[in-house]
């Protein structure tokens, strides 16, 4: 990076910060002057803080952990931040039945697996709109690569087939993202940190609200060289909500998240001579309305706007790539009695793409209609099911459905689940139309998928200890994979295989005493492709993850964490190594404002790689001074 282009993002972050910075003060003085009665925000039941014990996206509503039929985690963000992790990459990969693979260094191309299934097959979700799209992993790498944590609210992970709620592209799973809410008196934080690798970065964030309006905002930017030469990263990011309930029965908000990254690709190590460069930005608004007639209805219209956008350029050529997508969501929840909920809803998706690579301009639509339901006809016993119906005006259409079934043990504090469900995946423009490397196929089929789980989940010791496992199978027809072309160069895009995925995910959290916590997650994994009778690569039979914290006194709390991935392939027969990776991480409560934190990743400077070609970064030492205000 040249001086004048960081003189430039200095000089960006400090007018962003500063502008953050005259919010809050504003905030503040207008709160001073508000009447104490409106020290909390009024409104709906979807704006309460949401403990833990509960989750909204296994059925779209509210809902208590007890009584949910699927195996879902809610990211214990707090947790998170005491043990110093900031990014989505990390924060996933410690959740069981999540796989996350890089190429080698922070900002890097990702690809998440849930349950085995693809990273097109997981569907990410923020502020209630489909984010994930099929053109390549240059997405994942501007969302989830350099995603943080910075302006979240919350993290649901939802396991297996959940096409019914979801529609495509949901036949591993769900992973939601909510932007922070804001509500009471103004707080807010100041981090600033830096580190290894010509590592810097500082991010503000801010939320409160008086008796009718709430709001929150963060703006991040940060900045690193990795290991690698030619490997610097640059990333912006910016999130606000702001909510407003002008009475008891409605409330109306507005979202916005943003993100502008440009990546240096020092390619793989067999290619190195070969770099490349991308620029991504990605942005997402929301503009939501919710009106509540009554005690036992509440209707909720959801408008969006998605906008991903990336150049990416080497010797080999360049893609200009910029999809741009609206989307309408109308959802009903009726009370339809004391022991039964009604979920019933239609969305609208209208997609369009540009491509330097592709001729003209692509488009395309989308319309679904779903109907869930959620029964305990008796005490303590929930069961679930739901129907929904696609249509896409260039892939046809699918229906898909789920089932579920949890009883609660009240004297044993014991939940049993299990669920069965279909998904599908339509295939993107690029697979149907081809791009730079691929050839157009419009015959393309979406991909199925029909799985089932089964497990429990434990309390003991008043609540001091959580246990749960879970087993799973999933079967996959028509994946898309593709093809090289016959006296060509070029590849294609086909229906070509089948595959099954199996396994069992087990987590376990203990509250050893008020100061001691310890959390772990294991995961074994069977996926094959069925048709060519192998393995597939990159996804490891076993991964393990764990965490001890221990809060010394009321300033110091220290921790250490490990991460173990054993038994993977590169490919079909091809065998990759094993890695283990610890971290130690601490910090230091000068005040109640102030806090100096600091970590060392990779402590036993582990060689290793995620992705064949791409080593992993090797120890490095980072710290950070936060202030609460």
């Amino acid at each position: 990076m040249t001086s004048t282009s960081l003189s430039r993002s200095a000089e960006r972050f400090l007018l962003a910060s500063a502008l953050v910075a005259t919010l809050a003060t504003a905030a503040h003085a207008q709160e001073a002057a508000a009447p104490a009665a409106q020290e909390k925000t009024a409104s709906s039941d979807d704006h309460v803080e949401l403990l833990d014990s509960m989750v909204v996206s296994a059925t779209r509503t509210p809902q208590d952990l007890k009584y949910t039929a699927s195996s879902v985690s809610v990211v214990p963000l707090a947790t998170l931040a005491n043990s110093q992790v900031t990014d989505l990459h990390t924060a996933l990969a410690q959740t069981p039945g999540i796989v996350v693979t890089t190429t080698g260094a922070a900002g890097s191309r990702s690809t998440v697996s849930l349950r085995g299934s693809s990273s097109a097959q997981t569907l990410f979700i923020v502020d209630g709109v489909r984010m994930s799209t099929r053109q390549n992993d240059f997405y994942m790498a501007s969302v989830f690569g350099g995603a943080d944590l910075a302006g979240i609210d919350r993290v649901e992970v939802l396991r297996g087939p959940q096409s019914t709620l979801y529609g495509s592209s949901a036949m591993g799973g769900v992973i939601s993202l909510t932007t922070a809410h804001g509500c009471g008196t103004p707080t807010g934080s100041i981090v600033v940190g830096g580190g290894s690798f010509g590592s810097w970065g500082s991010t503000v964030t801010e939320s409160g609200g008086t008796q009718n309006l709430g709001y929150s905002a963060s703006v991040g930017y940060s900045e690193t060289d990795n290991d690698r030469d030619y490997n610097h990263y640059e990333r912006w990011t910016y999130s606000t909500r702001v909510e407003y309930t002008p009475t008891p029965a409605t409330l109306v908000g507005v979202t916005f998240r943003g993100q502008n990254a440009d990546l240096q690709e020092p390619n793989a190590l067999q290619y190195a001579s070969n770099p490349g460069d991308l620029e991504s930005d990605n942005y997402l608004g929301t503009v939501y309305g919710q009106v509540r007639v009554g005690e036992s209805f509440k209707s909720r219209l959801t408008a969006g706007w998605h906008q991903n956008a990336y150049d990416w350029a080497d010797s080999w050529g360049a893609d200009d790539y910029q999809t741009t997508r609206r989307i309408l969501d109308w959802q009903n929840t009726w009370e339809a009695a004391s022991w039964a909920t009604v979920v019933a809803g239609a969305n609208a998706e209208w997609s369009h793409f540009d491509s330097t690579t592709v001729t003209g301009q692509l488009s395309d639509r989308a319309n679904g209609y779903y109907l869930s339901t959620d029964a305990h006809p008796v005490k303590n016993l929930t069961l679930t099911a739901g129907l929904r119906y696609d249509d896409f005006n260039t892939s046809g259409s699918a229906t898909t459905w789920r089932a579920g079934v949890a009883y609660w043990i009240e004297a044993t504090q014991t939940k049993l689940r299990a669920t069965y469900g279909t998904g599908f995946n339509a295939p993107s423009m690029t697979e149907r139309y081809g791009s730079s490397w691929y050839n157009p196929n419009p015959d393309l089929r979406a991909e199925k998928s029909r799985g089932w789980d089964i497990g429990f989940d434990q309390h003991l010791w008043d609540g001091r200890v959580t246990l749960s496992s879970t087993y799973f199978h999933n079967r996959f027809r028509d994946m898309i994979d593709a093809q090289p072309v016959s006296g060509s160069w070029m590849y294609v895009y086909g229906n070509i295989n089948r595959a099954t995925s199996q396994g069992v995910e087990n987590a376990v959290l203990l509250q050893l005493t008020k100061a001691v916590s310890f959390r772990a997650a294991y995961t074994y994994l069977d996926v094959r492709n069925d048709t060519a009778d192998t393995r597939v690569a990159y996804k490891p039979r076993h991964t393990a993850d764990a965490d001890l914290q221990w809060a010394i006194d009321s300033k110091w709390t220290v921790g250490t964490g490990l991460h173990i991935v054993a038994d993977r392939l590169r490919s079909a027969t091809l065998e990759m190594e094993d890695y283990t990776t610890a971290r130690v991480y601490a910090s230091y409560a000068v005040n109640d404002q102030l806090r100096i934190k600091a970590r060392v990743e990779n402590v036993l400077d582990e060689k290793y790689e995620e992705s064949f070609g791409y080593p992993a970064l090797p120890i490095g030492v980072f710290g950070a001074v936060e202030w609460r205000f």
